[in-house]
């Protein structure tokens, strides 16, 4: 037995020792931006990841989607990126790039070789400092948001029992249980000038994290950091929205789904419960996951829940 414990000691600080080690460095720009820097030389490649501190529970009544509207209007061109610049200069340089809206916050990234670190940088803080907001611009991405729904929720199996229903009864307060991706009618209604108010609010320095990771030279980075986004002026702090949940209250109901052809659970857990779902495919989690449900600050507002997703027959269409 002495022994056997010893042989457990010494695998335990094989292991420990064993641990990856990612060096890190944090700073502050003088206009409040966040930046982490990593450095890992294994391959010449760099990530630059910029995530915005607002995402859809920062939304305000008759004004949702727009979270989601900014993640497509930041691809629209800005003072020295004319539309499609972006997209271009990125494949270009053999880069990949895209950008994603969550309940919390919205992010944007570029993987690149590591010799155009400045790119990348570059457009980033580009349309951070001059996003070219204009009536044309808008009208063609409030179209583009809503053939989104079309085809990746409206059109598919359970998206829209989990993505607008779910949240309803899973929270009670409205900057929770909204649908992330926001009404057609309050997409309509947006003008330019709320579009605008909302930049210059949630996209500022103070509220953005810059990461960057992959093969670079923390000196070299720290330079090109202070030169592109250096003088872009902050902004006073957007209002925290609250997310208090009131006492929970278990809540079930019944979502007949015309296009999917087998029964879906969600069960959303109360504090201390796990997430129990079935839903083919594994999209109940996901969305489950998105919505914010693994941080225990949600899971301690929220009660028991069952949603059942059931296929509903129609001879006539065949939907099944």
């Amino acid at each position: 037995m002495k022994y056997i414990f010893t042989i457990l000691i010494l695998l335990c600080a094989v292991l420990q020792a064993a641990q990856p080690v990612i060096p890190m460095e944090k700073y502050s720009l003088k206009n409040g931006m966040r930046v982490i820097l990593s450095r890992d030389p294994a391959v010449p490649v760099v990530t630059i990841y910029l995530m915005y501190d607002v995402g859809a529970r920062a939304e305000e009544k008759g004004r949702t989607g727009f979270a989601h509207l900014f993640e497509h209007m930041m691809f629209e061109g800005s003072a020295n990126a004319p539309k499609g610049m972006h997209f271009k200069t990125i494949q270009a340089n053999g880069g990949t790039m895209n950008g994603s809206t969550h309940p919390d916050y919205t992010d944007y990234f570029e993987t690149l070789p590591a010799n155009k670190l400045a790119v990348g940088l570059w457009l980033e803080a580009d349309r951070m400092r001059s996003l070219n907001i204009t009536d044309e611009n808008l009208k063609n991405q409030k179209e583009a948001v809503k053939q989104e729904r079309r085809l990746r929720f409206d059109n598919q199996p359970y998206s829209t029992a989990i993505v607008d229903r779910w949240p309803e009864l899973a929270f009670q307060n409205w900057q929770n249980s909204h649908s992330l991706i926001g009404s057609f009618d309050d997409l309509n209604a947006a003008s330019v000038e709320d579009v605008a108010k909302f930049f210059k609010t949630h996209y500022a320095p103070n509220n953005a994290v810059l990461a960057i990771v992959g093969d670079i030279q923390i000196p070299e980075a720290k330079k090109l950091i202070e030169t592109y986004f250096g003088d872009i002026p902050s902004q006073p702090k957007p209002r925290t929205p609250d997310l208090a949940e009131p006492s929970p209250k278990s809540r079930t109901d019944v979502y007949h789904d015309a296009l999917a052809r087998v029964p879906g659970v969600v069960v959303t857990p109360g504090e201390g419960q796990g997430i129990r779902h079935s839903v083919p495919g594994g999209d109940g989690l996901a969305v489950c996951q998105q919505r914010g449900l693994q941080g225990p600050r949600r899971l301690r507002h929220v009660p028991a829940l069952q949603t059942e997703f059931h296929r509903r027959s129609d001879r006539r269409t065949g939907a099944g």
